[in-house]
């Protein structure tokens, strides 16, 4: 899988499980290799039976993933709480925390976007595109001037990210 090749990965972990049916790990990166494969609805099944067993050592990264599966069903309630789960389990997992504020963002709950977006920033305080992501919904949330700082946070941490190019469209329009 880390060749880029996740088809043939998917073989070497159905081999793996054929000899070893309990092995956490081969289990969750086929579940993974589902995913990278777009089998979304393959690799949720996997991944909610990695979640269920309360033992397995990879539970609060198969809830991320299965969030990240279910939203690309077009499931994003569904995820969201596949999410939530995922930080319950770890609350450092901080890309379920950016996760789940884009998807509140995508829904129009731009208060409840934001304050994930804020709560990440609070460990990732440079993050770009969290500083974007907070910076459009507070525009979006009637916020310009909130919105105008987290922009210009973005164009002065990393100039030259695509987050940047973003930012500085948004900046010029308020021009």
């Amino acid at each position: 899988m880390l060749a880029g090749n996740p088809q043939a990965a998917l073989a070497e972990f159905d081999r793996a499980l054929a000899l070893s049916p309990t092995l956490f790990e081969a289990r969750f990166n086929r579940a993974i290799a589902l995913l990278k494969l777009e089998q979304f609805a393959k690799a949720s099944a996997e991944l909610e039976k990695i979640y269920a067993d309360e033992h397995a050592p990879l539970r609060a990264s198969a809830a991320y993933h299965n969030g990240i599966a279910l939203d690309r069903l077009g499931r994003s309630e569904e995820a969201e709480q596949w999410l939530q789960r995922a930080l319950t389990l770890d609350p450092s997992l901080d890309s379920a925390l950016l996760y789940v504020g884009a998807i509140r963002e995508r829904r129009g709950d731009l208060q409840a976007a934001g304050r994930a977006y804020l709560d990440y920033l609070k460990t990732h305080a440079d993050d770009p595109f969290a500083m974007l992501r907070f910076g459009i919904s507070a525009q979006r949330a009637g916020k310009p001037d909130t919105a105008k700082k987290y922009l210009q946070r973005v164009l002065d941490v990393a100039p030259e990210s695509r987050e940047a190019l973003e930012a500085r469209k948004y900046l010029v329009m308020w021009e």
